[in-house]
Order: C-alpha cells, then structure tokens, then sequence
C-alpha cells in the first residue's frame, strides 16, 4: 500500500509542478458542485445505499484544476454472524465521510459535453455498526456494536458536464476508492455544478 501512495503521490507532484508554470491559457475559475447518487463495494456487498458529495475546485490552467471535496454515504454488507435470531438483520450498516484532495484533468472537447479525470488522496472515517453475540450466554438479547476506525484511499473520479446556462451545469459522475487493505468502494450520481 506504501509503494501504491509512494506512486500516487510522485505523478501528483510531476501534474502540480507542470500546473506551477505560467501559462497564458489561465481560466482563473471557481466553482461548486453538489449531488446525490449511490455507493457501494465491490466485496460483501447486501444492497447500496445513498451518497452525497459536495465539491470546490479551482481552475489553474486549461487543463487542470485543485478540487477540495467531502463525500457522504452508507451502504450494507453481509454481516459477521449466521446464527442470528429472526429479528435481527445479519448485516453490516458501513457510513463514510471522506475528504479528498484531487488533481483534476479537463479533456479537450469541441462539443459541450465535458469530460474531466481526476486522483488524489482521500481521508476516509468509517463507521460499522451490527449486531453481535451477547456477553452472557444466557439472554436473548444481541447487542449492537458500533466500530470505528480511519485510513487513506486513492481515488479515481470521472465526471462528464454539460451547460444549462452559462453559469450553471448538469452534471454525472463515478468514483472509486482504492484500500486493498480495508476494502474498495464506489460511489455514483448526479448534481449541479455552479460557476462562483
């Protein structure tokens, strides 16, 4: 996972120092972008759940902009216990807040439709909550546990935009979190974005 990040973080580096050079192509733009959609993981997965996202970059050059973004959604996945009673679900309810730093690339187009890539790093806090065991042998009532813990993922973002005005855009995007270590994650949807 190190050498993963190691990698990641060197061809950042190469994009931020290319964005670093002056260029007379400088958009100088910002904008914000909200949505909604679906999130799941590609292992022990029940059902999706509901995502939503709320994204600030800023245009360098033509081609690249810095994006700042936090990201919200849930999710179940097969629980740890078969033997269960009835009443309780054997699931896993998981609940993510990740915070991204992205290096975003705006494809050249003639057309309207725009077409952005983009990685970075991503902070994600992780919550799961689930049923387990009782501590006394003898009740019939299992506990809920809730489990928290944090780690770094690599995102990979596609976004495609188009114009409903001059300062407003509708947008759709995909997202895949990459932790082999604790597990991958996607996420999927649409929204707005607003040119500030």
């Amino acid at each position: 996972m190190s050498k993963f990040i190691s990698i990641s973080l060197v061809l950042v580096c190469c994009t931020l120092a290319s964005v670093s050079q002056t260029d007379n192509s400088t958009l100088k733009e910002c904008n914000i972008s909200t949505g909604i959609g679906f999130a799941g993981a590609p292992k022990n997965m029940k059902s999706v759940g509901k995502d939503f996202w709320l994204q600030m970059d800023y245009r360098l050059i033509e081609h690249f902009s810095i994006a700042l973004e936090f990201e919200n959604f849930a999710y179940k996945q097969v629980g740890y216990f078969d033997n269960l009673p009835e009443k309780y679900a054997n699931e896993i309810n998981v609940l993510n807040n990740n915070f991204s730093l992205l290096v975003k690339y705006h494809v050249t187009s003639k057309g309207k439709l725009k077409i952005v890539f983009a990685s970075g790093w991503t902070y994600s806090i992780r919550h799961n909550d689930y049923f387990q065991p009782p501590y006394n042998s003898g009740s019939q009532v299992w506990p809920q546990s809730v489990t928290s813990f944090s780690d770094y993922r690599i995102p990979f973002l596609v976004e495609a935009s188009h114009p409903v005005s001059k300062m407003l855009h509708l947008l759709a995007r995909a997202k895949y979190n990459v932790n082999p270590q604790n597990g991958n994650n996607y996420s999927a949807g649409i929204g707005l974005s607003l040119k500030l």
